[in-house]
């Protein structure tokens, strides 16, 4: 994702799951960039598997959440730095 920007979306996913996931899987990065060991990294990536990212209800008078098309290509970019500073 080049512009690094979740927009809001009615429907999309709820705010606080995203933050949740993307607040574990930078916790892996620093974690990473400071001598973590490639074993613990690799379990707290599957760690942050774990955690549900819901939906927003959508319709009239549904909540606005993260876009999800913004949000997956976040998340795999995370993941893929992540893969990066594994190997």
């Amino acid at each position: 994702m080049s512009f690094e920007v979740l927009r809001s979306k009615k429907g999309g996913y709820v705010k606080s799951d995203v933050i949740a996931k993307l607040d574990a899987l930078n916790a892996v990065i620093f974690g990473l960039e400071n001598g973590m060991p490639r074993e613990q990294a690799l379990a707290e990536l599957k760690k942050t598997e774990q955690i549900e990212i819901r939906k927003e209800k959508g319709g009239f008078f549904g909540a606005s959440g993260f876009d999800t098309d913004d949000t997956d290509a976040y998340l795999a970019d995370l993941i893929a730095k992540i893969e990066n500073l594994i190997r």
